[in-house]
């Protein structure tokens, strides 16, 4: 029996189990979705919101392969990849306190000062294959949800987002899996399945936010989704830019800047912890 070692770790309740690549290698493991299903399953593995594997780069310092509870790629995690950073300076893989990392959303700069990971995540986009025609950024549109309405902004960071603003509407008591799960799967409108972002305005400086993962389902938190959620609201005139907005999600609280000029990128500032390590048995 073959014992892989692992690495628990969240970024604001949202959690991961992290695998180095050399160790997958070594031990001739494969990666499959089975696999990696077992793994991140809460009663019959380790449990996770997903898998992120640390491996090295030719185009970057390392490179950052990440797979959805349900075994599919992702592109991106903005808590993924705090704690992916966590990981190297822990392991010493790394003395920088800088580093750029190769993902499949592009390369991507990470830092680390006063407990603090600073990610730069890259400019917000359209999402390319939605089924409307989003002639430019922050385009609204309204799709149906079990019965209901509702006005979304697509964003793209890296991976996709279909932001909602609630009004007046309690986001605490707000059906996320109800509502969430079917816009997620609407293929016909969004051919890759996508996130889904319940944003309730409190301030120009201020948003909360629940998210339903694409893969997942409902999450303690999202970096992208944090991210995509400041750029619709300053697209939207309610959110302030070029200033830190505060994102209260169930797991914690990030932060994100960004200037309102859809060429320039969207700066995130939040935690990450090691919960616990040990190894996991492959039969």
């Amino acid at each position: 029996m073959k014992k892989l070692p692992f690495v628990k770790m969240h970024g604001t309740g949202n959690d991961f189990i992290v695998l180095y690549e050399k160790d997958i290698e070594e031990l001739e493991v494969n990666l499959s979705e089975a696999f990696i299903q077992k793994m991140c399953n809460r009663n019959f593995g380790i449990g996770s919101d997903g898998l992120l594997v640390v491996a090295e780069s030719k185009k970057a310092d390392f490179r950052y392969d990440m797979y959805n509870p349900d075994g599919s790629r992702a592109e991106m995690c903005g808590n993924g990849i705090r704690c992916y950073m966590k990981y190297l300076l822990e392991n010493k893989l790394t003395e920088k306190k800088q580093i750029d990392v190769e993902t499949l959303a592009g390369i991507l700069q990470v830092a680390f000062e006063d407990n603090l990971f600073t990610v730069n995540m890259g400019a917000p986009g359209k999402i390319k294959d939605i089924a409307f025609k989003n002639k430019k950024l922050g385009d609204r549109f309204f799709l149906k949800s079990e019965g209901r309405d509702f006005l979304f902004t697509p964003v793209s960071m890296g991976n996709p987002h279909a932001v909602i603003f609630l009004q007046n509407e309690s986001l605490d008591k707000f059906n996320v899996e109800k509502y969430g799960m079917p816009i997620e799967r609407n293929i016909d409108i969004f051919p890759q399945r996508t996130n889904v972002e319940f944003v309730d305005v409190i301030s120009s400086k201020e948003i909360s936010m629940r998210v339903w993962e694409r893969g997942a389902g409902e999450t303690l938190s999202c970096g992208t989704g944090a991210c995509a959620s400041v750029v619709a609201g300053i697209l939207a005139g309610f959110l302030d830019k070029d200033e830190f907005v505060k994102v209260n999600i169930r797991g914690g609280t990030l932060y994100v800047k960004w200037s309102g000029d859809e060429k320039d990128t969207v700066i995130m500032q939040g935690a990450a912890e090691i919960t616990f390590e040990g190894f996991y048995y492959v039969r």
